[in-house]
């Protein structure tokens, strides 16, 4: 048993079941709040949780990102499918820096560029070595073994943030760069897209090698406990691109990386990739698909967004909804989606929005009357019970 989470067999099992698509009595629904009578020193506190960025400043510091993680850990309880996990941050596409481009950290950022020439970038990844001699190989590799050994039963490790392929072969060229290459001499993407994604998958393996030696389970930065490996893939640069440079440039990848995977979520991102979908939906190895709508458009919590959900359901496929913006529209999308098929993240920021917005299944009030005078009856119900 788990010191952060007692109820972990019954959620790993029933995690089991939602990735099979098995018929469950309830969606699978992630939460974590602070404790009664814990509070949370600064919202900082969900952020380092949830997308920490320790490592990315201080590369090699493990024991103070582990540190740090259990601090916090003690806060929270984690609730339904809430698998306590520590994900060793480098930052999104760390793949970059295995193949050589130093990191550069900035303000909760982390960003990877090399200004690469069309006749250097083949040299250039094919001289890159995946071994111990490799200076980020070796910091990924050891920075997993140190985590996944700590965790023991306790907590589940997440496989590093490795990137899309193209949007690694981006940090190289550049976009501009990349976009004229892939219209001038699409062969020269091809064979970069070749090398990238065979040492891609090495270290991926690698990776999830060392996880399954020493913990229960797979994760990533996702939050999403599997009890094979999995991985959420993605192409950020494909909402620079065509439904047929898609098919041309990135979908081949895409199932060439959920074939050799147990299993594969895709991480859709902005409107502009929206325009993909159908073609994600026919993959067969692809499990579910994260749609995230980005800053300044409807919230993924919005009827906006239903046919969207209903039409990844219909295809066959799990949808999941992270970091749920209004806890009050949680009753509404599992009432009106595919329970089989649906996971949920939240954070609430107290237990008491946590009792009143979870559902009846979990204990909670499931979001009826107003929280108002749901917090108004709870206090002077433990007022009374004190007296």
């Amino acid at each position: 048993m788990s010191i952060f989470k007692e109820d972990i067999e019954e959620a790993k099992n029933r995690l089991k079941l939602w990735w099979d698509h098995e018929i469950l009595d309830r969606p699978c629904i992630s939460y974590i709040f602070p404790k009664e009578g814990k509070k949370i020193p600064h919202t900082d506190i969900i952020l380092e949780y949830f997308d920490p960025f320790h490592l990315a400043e201080f590369w090699d510091d493990i024991k103070g990102a582990l540190d740090t993680f259990e601090k916090i850990s003690k806060i929270f309880y984690f609730g339904g499918e809430n698998i306590p996990r520590f994900f060793p941050n480098y930052g999104p596409g760390i793949m970059a820096s295995v193949l050589g481009i130093m990191p550069e950290y900035k303000s909760r950022t982390v960003w990877f560029s090399r200004d690469t020439s069309e006749k250097k970038i083949v040299p250039l990844l094919e001289n890159v070595k995946i071994n111990m001699n490799n200076p980020w190989y070796e910091r990924l590799i050891k920075t997993t073994e140190i985590s996944a050994k700590r965790a023991g039963v306790n907590y589940c490790i997440a496989v590093q943030d490795l990137g899309g392929i193209l949007d690694i072969i981006s940090s190289f060229l550049g976009p501009t760069k990349l976009i004229l290459t892939m219209k001038r001499n699409p062969e020269l993407i091809d064979t970069c897209r070749s090398i990238i994604l065979e040492k891609w998958m090495k270290v991926y393996d690698e990776l999830q090698k060392i996880i399954e030696r020493y913990s229960d389970g797979y994760n990533s930065w996702m939050n999403i406990w599997c009890h094979k490996p999995w991985y959420p893939i993605q192409c950020d640069f494909a909402a620079f691109l065509s439904p047929e440079w898609y098919r041309r440039f990135v979908l081949p990848d895409i199932i060439a990386q959920a074939d050799q995977m147990d299993y594969a979520i895709y991480h859709l991102d902005g409107p502009d990739a929206l325009i993909h979908l159908d073609e994600i939906l026919k993959i067969e190895s692809i499990d579910g698909i994260q749609w995230v709508p980005g800053a300044g458009n409807e919230l993924k919590c919005s009827d906006y967004w239903l046919p969207v959900y209903k039409k990844i359901q219909e295809k066959g496929k799990n949808v999941v909804i992270d970091f749920f913006e209004l806890p009050e529209r949680l009753s509404h999308f599992y009432n009106v989606l595919d329970p089989n098929k649906l996971f949920i993240i939240l954070i609430f920021m107290d237990h008491l929005r946590a009792k009143f917005f979870t559902p009846k299944f979990f204990g909670g009030e499931g979001g009826e009357g107003t929280f108002r005078n749901f917090k108004r009856t709870y206090r002077r119900q433990a007022k009374e019970q004190r007296i």
